[in-house]
């Protein structure tokens, strides 16, 4: 990781309503975040957990409000989070459909990436994102 050394934080968001073969996927992912918060790799971790989808008719939920900060989050690098998170809008509603995993890294308590992303050419998955705190490689756009 180039940004001086520090070490960033991982929030690992589940869904909650997830099929066995989602679960041993996200089970995987747990293992592989607290091997890297053992071998020193990252500061901690958090795991959270959500509902597949939030429909919210008047105002917003905690989810919703998430769902907002990732989405401005990866504009600000050049990304989107989208197919991923899919956002429908309805005349009485708002729907939130969340993906199985997503990981939020964050640094001096400042999120920096979310996972999965994509940009104009690639996606980034949640493993990209551990195999690059794995492998001491830089993880797309951190340093921005």
């Amino acid at each position: 990781m180039s940004e001086s050394n520090i070490q960033p934080t991982l929030v690992v968001y589940l869904r909650a309503s997830a099929s066995l073969p989602a679960r041993e996927r996200q089970e995987e992912v747990i293992e592989r975040a607290e091997q890297l918060e053992t071998d020193g790799r990252i500061e901690g971790l958090r795991v959270r957990h959500w509902d597949d989808r939030v429909v919210v008719r008047n105002g917003s939920d905690e989810s919703i409000e998430t769902f907002e900060t990732f989405k401005e989050r990866a504009a600000a690098v050049g990304h989107t989070i989208e197919p991923f998170f899919q956002e429908h809008e309805r005349a009485d509603a708002r729907e939130v459909v969340f993906p199985i995993i997503c990981i939020a890294v964050h640094v001096e308590e400042e999120l920096r990436r979310v996972f999965p992303c994509r940009d104009e050419v690639e996606a980034y998955s949640v493993w990209d994102c551990l195999t690059a705190l794995e492998t001491d490689g830089e993880v797309v756009g951190l340093a921005d």
